[in-house]
């Protein structure tokens, strides 16, 4: 491991991940605003949900997802953390729900704290295969919004 790949660093950036999934899991709005960089240039991709940048309209994103809607139960596993200075970024899988994902957060150091300016999310193919049609939601029950 280098010098910016420090077990102690790694372990910070794996906190502030599993700070992520906690408050998502328990509807924690006022959690998930404070994990967030309060920069404007963050971004979030919930899957079957075009791209949205910008912090206002990504926490109402998440305020859609957790409080207008009932957030999933899942969990991250298998985490990698590629930490170089002040940016690291956590790949890791998702299961919502008996649904595989896979999800890319990233993390800037602001002040001696790691704050997330971006989650990506999208459902793991099966068989090697992901049709259009699985990848469509209509926005209904069952799409999964991570």
């Amino acid at each position: 491991m280098g010098m910016d790949q420090d077990a102690a660093g790694v372990a910070e950036v794996l906190a502030a991940n599993e700070l992520f999934y906690d408050a998502f899991r328990s509807g924690d709005v006022a959690a998930m605003e404070a994990l967030w960089s309060e920069r404007d240039d963050v971004s979030v991709y919930h899957p079957n949900w075009p791209g949205i940048t910008g912090r206002d309209d990504v926490m109402a994103s998440w305020h859609q997802v957790m409080v207008l809607s009932e957030p999933p139960a899942f969990f991250c596993s298998n985490p990698t953390v590629i930490r170089r200075g002040g940016v690291a970024i956590v790949f890791c899988a998702e299961d919502i729900e008996g649904h595989e994902m896979t999800a890319s957060n990233v993390f800037v150091d602001e002040g001696g704290v790691w704050r997330m300016t971006g989650h990506h999310a999208l459902p793991l193919s099966l068989n090697g295969q992901n049709t259009a049609e699985d990848d469509a939601g209509d926005g209904g029950e069952g799409d999964d919004a991570v």
